[in-house]
């Protein structure tokens, strides 16, 4: 799996699409950054040298923060070019709640897909 993923790597990255660093950067986020890691803070935009991330949490926000130039050099190491100059950590939106007027998922008896005995 290693070869293929550098295989496809040198192939993107005769391209020069951004498209394609970025799909080539979700496909081996995981193996850059670790599992722990990689579970809990995320890709979400690769353009022009700048690397955004999206984490979980305040507390992995600031694990990214201080492992940028870690994740830079391995991403750049890894690519066998200077892919990312910055790096951007940005804290994941909240998500939103329907309100319960609106979400009937608080009674189960009113949802159309509930099983029937």
């Amino acid at each position: 799996m290693e070869q293929a993923s550098e295989i496809l790597g040198a192939a993107l990255k005769g391209t020069r699409d951004s498209r394609a660093a970025s799909a080539w950067l979700h496909a081996r986020w995981t193996s850059l950054v670790g599992k722990a890691l990689g579970a809990r803070v995320r890709p979400i935009a690769c353009a022009r040298g700048v690397l955004r991330l999206e984490a979980d949490s305040s507390e992995w926000k600031s694990q990214a923060e201080a492992m940028k130039q870690q994740i830079s050099d391995r991403i750049n190491q890894s690519w066998k070019g200077l892919l990312v100059r910055e790096l951007r950590v940005e804290l994941k939106p909240p998500e939103r709640r329907l309100a319960f007027e609106v979400d009937n998922n608080h009674l189960p008896f009113l949802r159309k897909n509930a099983k029937k005995p």
